[in-house]
């Protein structure tokens, strides 16, 4: 799981809306901006799972197809899970409920544990401890099982937490300020312990590290030093061991069989073997792209792209979804629309993409 990076970092809360943020989803809902998921499947029809007239986004889909998603429907940032088929919507967490020192939670997204018992979560926490000559403001990574019970705070200054394949540990960008920028990445067991350190300086918008599929690994983006322009993609072993470089980029993910991650490198899509080697770029010329995400099967890609707005720089314009081909041979457009995806929206039977849109 990552918080949307990219476009969708900077271009938050405008009229064309092709990403909004998830850590913004207060700021959405304070200038009335109706968000909605939508189901949209490889035929390009769309189908709403939500109908509410707040900020409703950042969907996440556990491996039985319910769905953890971020709203403001009750008047502020909460976490709320529905089934597949877009009913029995509830509120999981509540903003006093799960605060240790103070109220008005500011949720980013969550994800599933691999069994679905268990949602972790980062959330942005307004306190006035005995340290904070004014007011402090703190991201933390905390646990809920999928029935509201047992919260557990799991880690202070901390964000994007991702599990493990076997649902065993978290790893989670430490050092987190209240900007969103991450200094490091830490990878731990829930009750915090066998705790492990990747000395990593991230200093970008925060793009959470990603397990491999069979847990060996860990990719996550980060700066090599703090003032270097350009972020790049790492791997490193699960025991914090053996980091390396694979390219200049951001927002890696790993495909299915843990042989390949794409990534985003200058508003391209590129794919990259596991071992550094048999780069391959996926986007067509002239495309931006904005985020992207595999399939259960690894075969197709969900693309958001749109096209370069001018020479001057500007915002992208003709936003949309589509399906592109592993090999990049194949591209099919499912809709044009302003959306974004985020984390991993594919259903679990791969028939539908979960988007993020901006409703009149």
């Amino acid at each position: 799981m990552a918080r949307i990076t990219g476009w969708c970092s900077t271009l938050l809360l405008i009229a064309v809306f092709p990403f909004v943020g998830t850590a913004d989803v207060g700021r959405a809902g304070e200038q009335g901006l109706n968000l909605e998921i939508v189901a949209i499947d490889l035929a390009g029809r769309q189908t709403n799972l939500t109908q509410n007239a707040a900020a409703d986004l950042a969907p996440a889909v556990a491996r039985d197809g319910r769905i953890v998603f971020v709203s403001n429907r009750d008047g502020q940032p909460d976490l709320y899970v529905m089934d597949g088929g877009a009913r029995n919507a509830r509120r999981l967490t509540t903003g006093v409920g799960v605060t240790c020192c103070g109220e008005d939670l500011e949720v980013s997204q969550a994800s599933w544990s691999p069994n679905g018992g268990t949602i972790a979560f980062d959330g942005k926490y307004w306190a006035q401890p005995a340290d904070c000559e004014r007011l402090c403001v703190n991201w933390n990574v905390q646990v809920i099982g999928s029935d509201g019970s047992g919260v557990k705070r799991i880690a202070l200054d901390a964000g994007a937490p991702g599990w493990s394949p076997d649902g065993r540990r978290l790893a989670y960008e430490s050092g987190v300020s209240a900007y969103g920028t991450a200094y490091g990445v830490t990878i731990t067991r829930l009750d915090g312990s066998g705790s492990v350190q990747v000395g990593a300086i991230n200093g970008d918008e925060s793009v959470g590290p990603v397990w491999s599929p069979g847990g060996g690994e860990i990719a996550f983006q980060a700066r090599p030093t703090e003032d270097a322009p350009t972020t790049s993609i790492y791997v490193v072993r699960a025991d914090g061991t053996r980091k390396r470089r694979l390219a200049a980029g951001h927002n890696p993910i790993w495909s299915p069989d843990g042989r390949r991650l794409a990534f985003i490198w200058n508003y391209r899509l590129v794919t990259i073997g596991a071992d550094g080697k048999r780069r391959q770029r996926l986007s067509r010329a002239g495309e931006f792209v904005g985020d992207a995400a595999w399939s259960p099967n690894g075969r197709t890609l969900a693309v958001v792209a749109g096209t370069k707005a001018g020479s001057y720089g500007g915002l992208p314009r003709n936003i949309r979804l589509e399906t592109l081909s592993a090999d990049g041979k194949h591209e099919h457009v499912l809709v044009r629309r302003n959306l974004s995806i985020s984390g991993s929206p594919w259903t679990p039977d791969g028939k539908r993409v979960l988007v993020t849109v901006a409703t009149p």
